[in-house]
């Protein structure tokens, strides 16, 4: 049988975006076998990969460069050469099986040719002309095989060198596939990819991550409190704070779906930074410890009480994968204790009490069609992680951001969404005016829209802002029932 990839892997040997590979397969109307793929296939799709320019070598150049001793510590992207000499001894195997089955074949071709030719003497004319014909079609045939092979084998080459510096892991039953690089633990790996996979400390004190190893091998990376019985062990039970993967895995581990409530967490954070955004937002970012991690979907808020005893209930502003660094966007509210208190910088370095998560205006992350993302106001807090878990995923073959009055030229979140626009091929974003009308407003989704059979639309704002922009955008064709749509503000 071929060998077959998983879509998430084709994708990264190709260059592209998974969506933007499945709106390739989708378009071709070509078969998969259960969401993998041939390497001919892939080769059908991209006949131009351009394996010169492979960003995997161009990074083995750099960790040549920049090698020196390290050891007391990494830097967290090159896996430790422990881990990195095992994996390299498993892939050391299969490209001698391969190798071997190479040899086997041109053996095979070059005896067969050896045989016709001795045949040639023959006296019968006829079977003369026939192995003539023969020899000619092995040929040609040969002259096929080399090129096909060459791009096969340029393409298994580039594969070896992904397994090398990043490992695949499969979760059960969800079936999700997320990559794993350096020596990140496997929880790590997992929550930078956007994927809902149980824990709690994510310092091995709490058990909350415990999953199961169904087949590869794992290293443990560092010692943890939480104790696993024998039994458990045995059957092999890791927690995936603790342990990193120095092969491809498959593991059972649960996983909260789009619709599931994550638990209720009571967390204290420090108040990290207070950054403006113009005159009326500010960028408030905590830091919760490291013993306590807060688990969160994207697009969902927490109440905060401040020392003072203030209270808020804002949305989150940054993506799930990174649940102790959390951003929030605050609006400027005269006479509102904790908007007055955040904006007088009282509560810098404080201590805040995070309550949640809530909601839910999450995004659907099983979907591949293009998503939308409307804004306006404080909305553009839930909207951003909802971007940001987006762009981790890369599941859409497209995404397409509007940001009502956008952010001030040069501030953080501005330099943000233009590094999105600038890195991403298939991100646009656009900044129409604060005072832009429902009416123009629904003008600019039709022209984001263009184009598209089926697309997802989030839009987080002002509530009286909502009802304007949804009753407009009705009488123009737009299935306003099928929104995500989330009051902020």
């Amino acid at each position: 049988m071929p060998k077959l990839l998983s879509l998430s892997r084709a994708a990264r040997l190709a260059g592209v975006s998974r969506g933007e590979l499945q709106k390739r397969i989708r378009e071709e109307d070509l078969q998969t076998f259960e969401g993998e793929l041939t390497v001919d296939l892939l080769l059908r799709l991209y006949p131009h990969i351009d394996l010169e320019a492979d960003p995997m070598l161009e990074k083995i150049r750099r960790i040549r460069a920049e090698a020196k001793p390290k050891i007391h510590h990494s830097d967290g992207w090159m896996p430790d050469p422990g881990i990195l000499m095992t994996r390299l001894k498993e892939f050391q195997h299969v490209l001698v099986q391969t190798k071997s089955a190479l040899n086997s074949s041109d053996a095979l071709l070059e005896e067969t040719l050896g045989d016709l030719n001795a045949a040639l003497d023959s006296p019968e004319d006829q079977l003369r002309n026939n192995i003539l014909a023969c020899i000619t079609k092995l040929k040609r045939a040969m002259q096929r095989v080399e090129r096909a092979e060459d791009a096969r084998a340029a393409l298994f080459a580039k594969d070896i060198m992904l397994k090398i510096v990043s490992a695949s892991i499969r979760l059960l039953p969800s079936g999700h596939e997320f990559f794993l690089e350096g020596s990140d633990s496997i929880l790590e790996a997992g929550l930078k990819a956007g994927l809902y996979i149980d824990y709690g400390c994510s310092s091995g004190n709490c058990g909350a991550c415990k999953c199961k190893v169904v087949s590869g091998a794992v290293r443990k990376l560092r010692n943890h409190d939480f104790v696993l019985s024998g039994r458990e062990q045995e059957e092999g039970y890791i927690l995936a704070c603790s342990n990193t993967a120095i092969s491809d895995l498959v593991i059972e581990a649960r996983e909260a779906g789009a619709e599931e409530a994550l638990p209720h967490q009571k967390i204290r954070a420090t108040v990290r930074k207070i950054e403006p955004v113009g005159e009326s937002l500010a960028l408030l970012q905590v830091q919760t410890p490291r013993t306590q991690s807060l688990r969160f979907k994207a697009g969902q808020s927490v109440s905060i009480t401040a020392e003072n005893g203030s209270c808020a209930e804002l949305f989150i502003a940054s993506c799930p994968c990174d649940g102790r660094n959390l951003q929030f966007l605050v609006a400027r509210k005269q006479g509102d204790v904790f908007s007055d208190a955040l904006f007088s910088s009282a509560i810098v370095r404080q201590t805040l009490v995070l309550e949640g998560p809530e909601g839910g205006f999450v995004l659907r992350d099983d979907s591949s069609t293009p998503a939308v993302f409307l804004a306006k106001g404080t909305g553009f807090a839930p909207i951003k992680s909802l971007v940001e878990q987006a762009i981790t995923i890369d599941n859409s073959e497209a995404l397409r951001l509007i940001q009502v009055g956008g952010n001030p030229p040069g501030s953080v979140l501005d330099n943000l969404c233009r590094s999105w626009s600038d890195c991403l091929d298939n991100f646009v974003y656009c900044a129409p005016a604060e005072d832009c009308s429902a009416t123009e407003l629904v003008q600019l989704l039709l022209q984001a829209t263009a184009g598209l059979h089926r697309f997802d639309l989030y839009i987080a704002g002002p509530r009286e802002w909502l009802a304007a922009v949804t009753a407009e955008a009705g009488p123009k064709g737009f299935d306003t029932a099928s929104w995500y749509c989330q009051a902020a503000g």
